[in-house]
């Protein structure tokens, strides 16, 4: 068994390490070399995201999801249109597409909205 008094010498010659002739250039030179390394990973998450996105569309175009959204687009603007003109004064032309404009700059508000209060946080 270790003797205590050899410890306690050992713990304090560790606690109090003696200042390097170059301790702030080995600091600068780790702070430089953690940060390229996030640039890195950075452009190579990147570059995974963009090729995964390319991956998946091409599944769901290749599934034919296109066709299946453009017959709920068209049911869904339909279905838009006969009760806007409900709520609408007689003469004035009922357009789906003014509505679904609306809800997508909405949307846009929020993200922005969202994006600013998390910025703020």
């Amino acid at each position: 068994m270790a003797e205590v008094s050899f410890e306690a010498r050992l713990e304090r010659m560790f606690a109090d390490a003696p200042a390097m002739a170059d301790a702030e250039l080995f600091a600068v030179r780790a702070q430089d070399r953690l940060e390229r390394g996030w640039n890195a990973r950075r452009v190579l998450i990147g570059a995974m995201g963009v090729a995964g996105g390319l991956v998946g569309s091409a599944q769901v175009l290749g599934a034919g999801a296109t066709g299946h959204l453009e017959a709920l687009g068209a049911e869904s603007n339909a279905f838009l249109t006969r009760h806007l003109q409900l709520w609408l004064p007689a003469g004035v032309a009922a357009d789906s597409r003014i509505v679904w404009m609306a809800l997508a700059l909405a949307a846009v508000g929020v993200g922005l909205g969202l994006a600013r209060a998390i910025r703020e946080i």
